[in-house]
């Protein structure tokens, strides 16, 4: 009898989690749709800043093709994962120990991907709406764009 209770708050443990879950990926999903628009930003890493949360941080761009000469779009509950003015862009992102200054970047909006050919490595990463509180204070305090 004392293990059906825990078998049952073991099943109710589980439905919660799956619940989470799902809504979880459909907000996302949601608002990630945004960064359908089009923007592609090629350019070099000249800086990069971290914060303590996991990483994050934002990368400086010197910007040498782009299809957009401006962007800087304001959201109500988060904020795009790039700005770009002129030849200058920041990214942000979480941003692994093998980034350096000089590094070449090309991030696809329409893919949600940040392609990466540095020094240390050649990948890929994934872009999306910053939504974190911390990352989002983060760059307010030391983005160049004020």
């Amino acid at each position: 009898m004392k293990y059906l209770r825990f078998i049952i708050l073991f099943i109710i443990f589980i439905g919660v989690v799956i619940f989470l879950t799902r809504t979880g990926t459909k907000e996302y999903t949601q608002k990630n749709k945004l960064l359908k628009n089009g923007i592609t930003i090629e350019g070099v890493v000249t800086g990069i800043k971290r914060s303590h949360n996991h990483g994050f941080g934002i990368l400086a761009i010197n910007v040498t093709e782009s299809n957009v000469t401006e962007f800087s779009s304001q959201l109500s509950d988060g904020i795009y994962p790039y700005k770009v003015k002129g030849k200058y862009a920041e990214i942000y992102l979480p941003i692994f120990i093998q980034r350096e200054i000089g590094d070449h970047i090309k991030l696809i909006s329409d893919k949600e991907i940040i392609y990466y050919d540095g020094k240390k490595s050649k990948d890929e990463g994934e872009v999306y709406i910053i939504t974190n509180s911390e990352d989002i204070d983060f760059v307010k305090e030391n983005s160049s764009f004020k």
